[in-house]
């Protein structure tokens, strides 16, 4: 899958994004943690190209959007979502769908809230407006990147490199232990009901890592 990426600056970073196709339908794809173009080949070889341009974004820290490492300092989710609105007004696109997998689902349910005149619609999967115990155990039994499937482990490593990917990860179970010691485990459920988007929840049965019940 060869797809041209691109550069803009945005609220002060520098922010790779690519885009596939010329449709009249605006679809912005949020990646999840450590999430690359690659993931969403499905999509981009799946969808009309003469019915939606598909834009897909590499968060600050990830993918492309690099320097800088990547912050997971309290917040982390808000800024994403300022930089994706921020990203869509700098591009000149008033009127957009969102599509978020993982901590991007998170990150396009506040950017939801925060743009609901401009998003027409939303579609989210595999992600979770709360964190709880249950969940940290299960993250914390994935913080040994080396221990994770060689499918997995190797387009990471391919991409970012060994320790960039072994510090990234265990930033990221870190800043959820934050999020459940100091927020009581809020995500996101404040601007839930901010959302004036129709809003499609996916989840599956077997996800290894978000429990059904955020589904």
């Amino acid at each position: 899958m060869l797809i041209n990426s691109m550069k803009i600056k945005v609220n002060g970073f520098e922010i790779n994004y690519y885009k596939i196709g010329n449709g009249p339908q605006k679809l912005l794809i949020f990646p999840g943690a450590l999430g690359q173009v690659t993931n969403y080949k499905p999509l981009t070889e799946n969808f009309d190209r003469e019915k939606y341009t598909i834009y897909i974004w590499d968060p600050p820290g990830y993918g492309l959007s690099r320097p800088p490492n990547r912050d997971f300092s309290p917040g982390f989710l808000n800024r994403d979502a300022d930089c994706a609105i921020a990203l869509m007004e700098a591009l000149s696109i008033d009127r957009y769908s969102m599509l978020g997998w993982c901590n991007g689902g998170c990150t396009a349910l506040i950017a939801a809230a925060k743009a609901a005149d401009r998003v027409e619609k939303l579609v989210v999967w595999s992600c979770n407006a709360y964190v709880t115990c249950q969940d940290l155990e299960i993250y914390e039994t994935t913080r040994d990147v080396y221990a994770w499937s060689e499918r997995r482990r190797l387009p990471q490593f391919q991409m970012y490199g060994e320790k960039y990917v072994s510090d990234t990860w265990s930033g990221w179970i870190d800043a959820f232990h934050k999020i459940l010691d100091e927020d009581d485990g809020n995500v996101c459920r404040e601007v839930l009901a901010k959302i004036n988007a129709p809003t499609l929840i996916l989840h599956g049965s077997e996800d290894e890592l978000v429990p059904i019940e955020h589904a």
